[in-house]
């Protein structure tokens, strides 16, 4: 596995605070960076995907959606497939392409 790290070939990669505090702290950590080199669309604090009133929502059927928002019911982020996970799942699936957890990840990278 590449150690340069990006999301997969054909992944969509969205990056959304759901506050300005928790954004700011991000910047502060130098967070965003490393999610700028994932190559993640920062989006501005909001709701968005949840609502579903943005970008990280699936637009068909056969999409599969892993994220890290708080709230799944049928047709809550679009017609596909929705997976909640924390943070570093969505990040780990968003890099491999599938769903996996970030130590998978790892022990993938590393062997």
């Amino acid at each position: 596995m590449d150690r340069r790290l990006k999301a997969a070939p054909g992944v969509k990669l969205y990056l959304q605070c759901g506050t300005v505090q928790v954004r700011d702290y991000c910047r502060e950590q130098g967070y965003m960076e490393v999610f700028q080199a994932l190559g993640a669309e920062r989006l501005g604090p909001a709701c968005g995907a949840c609502g579903p009133c943005g970008p990280g929502v699936s637009t068909r059927a056969e999409e599969v959606t892993v994220s890290a928002i708080n709230r799944n019911f049928p047709g809550r982020g679009g017609p596909g497939s929705t997976w909640l996970a924390s943070p570093p799942t969505v990040i780990a699936s968003a890099v491999a392409g599938r769903v996996l957890s970030f130590e998978q990840l790892m022990a993938e990278a590393s062997g």
